[in-house]
């Protein structure tokens, strides 16, 4: 039986919509679901989250949104840091009206995504400010400008901003075109990066390279395609960018200790 959080656990008062709830670590945590909406940021350390049954991998300076129908889970964490500003249904707000048009509901694959280091200082100068005894018009006024900041932060826009936030722009790219093959010296000219400076900046910021960054994400998606699709593997690797089948079971079973054709006949493993 999936496990649902309620409300009256975090919030002070069946008044206040806002609240912080800081997670330091995140430990493993079965499927649940909540009465109330979620928006988590990745402060440091990594795991794996299934979120409706699709695998996302967390990186620091990564976030998402979590709405009170969906169920998630967390595994695999290592010093998985977390900070989740929780919110009551958006039509309940007292001062501020149409803040759903700033909660963005995007393809699955791409629900999760990176800030520039620019945008997580003033996150965190914001969620400092959101205590529990502040007025709902201040609280609910700190809320918008964290949507703003995310909303900033989810199209691409090649080429522009500064360094760390372009990089953040090629990252948001591949997340969407991680299926196709890449060259990174003409990815990283056309996001004005240099590519020896992109690799050092990407291994510094999430622990791995650029190339290794690219493969988690197409063995995630083939991680869920092999528990809610009938595609043969073959054809599942293939469509997830990786043109040798044999190559793409070694990955698999690198990363998950199992095997794709496990997974396939076992796809209760996604739980463990």
């Amino acid at each position: 039986m999936i496990e649902m959080l309620l409300d009256k656990d975090f919030f002070s008062s069946s008044d206040q919509n806002i609240a912080i709830e800081p997670r330091t670590p995140q430990p493993v945590y079965p499927e649940h679901t909540h009465n109330f909406n979620e928006i988590v940021i990745v402060t440091s350390g990594y795991g794996k989250h299934i979120l409706n049954g699709r695998l996302f991998d967390l990186y620091p300076g990564m976030m998402f949104y979590i709405k009170a129908s969906d169920c998630h889970l967390y595994e695999s964490v290592h010093d998985l840091h977390l900070t989740n500003i929780l919110f009551r249904d958006p039509k309940n707000f007292h001062f501020i009206n149409g803040i759903n048009q700033l909660i963005p509901n995007p393809d699955p694959i791409q629900s999760h995504y990176f800030f520039d280091k620019k945008s997580y200082e003033n996150i965190q100068s914001i969620i400092k400010q959101l205590t529990p005894n502040q007025s709902n018009a201040i609280q609910e006024s700190l809320f918008l400008q964290l949507l703003l900041i995310f909303n900033n932060n989810l199209y691409v826009n090649q080429g522009s901003g500064s360094y760390d936030n372009r990089v953040k722009q090629l990252l948001r790219w591949l997340q969407i075109n991680f299926k196709e093959q890449i060259n990174w010296a003409q990815l990283t000219e056309q996001f004005s990066l240099s590519l020896r400076s992109f690799h050092r900046h990407i291994k510094n910021e999430i622990g791995i390279t650029p190339q290794k960054y690219l493969i988690k994400l197409r063995l995630a998606n083939a991680y869920t395609q092999l528990i809610y699709s009938n595609k043969s593997i073959t054809t599942i690797a293939q469509e997830c960018g990786f043109n040798d089948s044999a190559y793409f079971s070694t990955c698999f079973k690198q990363e998950f200790t199992f095997s794709p054709q496990t997974l396939r006949n076992n796809p209760d493993k996604r739980y463990h």
